[in-house]
């Protein structure tokens, strides 16, 4: 019993936490940054300064990770401490809220497998022929696949530049 309350409290606290993080980031953000549009529908959304962006330039076939730190003009932002000019990004990867969510849901269930796997191999260590045991340890492996797989899912692929769909621009906020 005190195991089961043990995993729900760690569960809540973890939901809590990640949920304050992600308010502490929306009222503490800035009002310039990229602007990315699609140039068929006109759907957009904004990338600003602090936020994470995941890209890639044109003849690179790994993406990058960066957090837009600066932008310096027009033509050019600060991804972490390299400098990167936006007619050389060739494609960014967009987070949907299904993945936002996912991941949020799944990271308590990868902690709360984590647990039961620890007990469970203490558990069968102690006791070698107990079924409970081992129950508990294929049950954590189950928890922690399962809250695994949102990571394996693959963010939306969108293509800016001269042949894309998208299009990218620095929006700043007049003064």
């Amino acid at each position: 019993m005190r195991k089961i309350i043990l995993l729900i409290t760690i569960c809540l606290i973890s939901i809590f936490s990640f949920g304050q993080g992600g308010t502490l980031i929306i009222f503490t953000s800035g009002h310039e940054g990229l602007l990315i549009t699609n140039k068929k529908s006109g759907k957009a959304w904004m990338y600003e300064k602090g936020s994470t962006v995941t890209y890639v330039k044109f003849g690179d076939r790994e993406y990058s990770t960066g957090t837009l730190n600066a932008i310096l003009d027009t033509s050019a932002v600060v991804f972490g401490k390299d400098t990167v000019k936006l007619s050389v990004i060739s494609g960014i990867r967009k987070k949907s809220t299904l993945h936002v969510i996912t991941r949020i849901l799944g990271m308590p269930l990868m902690l709360a497998g984590s647990v039961a796997i620890g007990s469970g191999a203490a558990a069968i260590y102690q006791q070698p022929d107990s079924d409970g045991a081992i129950s508990f340890f294929l049950l954590g492996v189950g928890m922690f696949a399962v809250g695994y797989l949102p990571y394996q899912i693959n963010m939306r692929n969108l293509e800016v530049g001269p042949g894309g769909t998208w299009t990218i621009v620095v929006y700043k906020k007049l003064k």
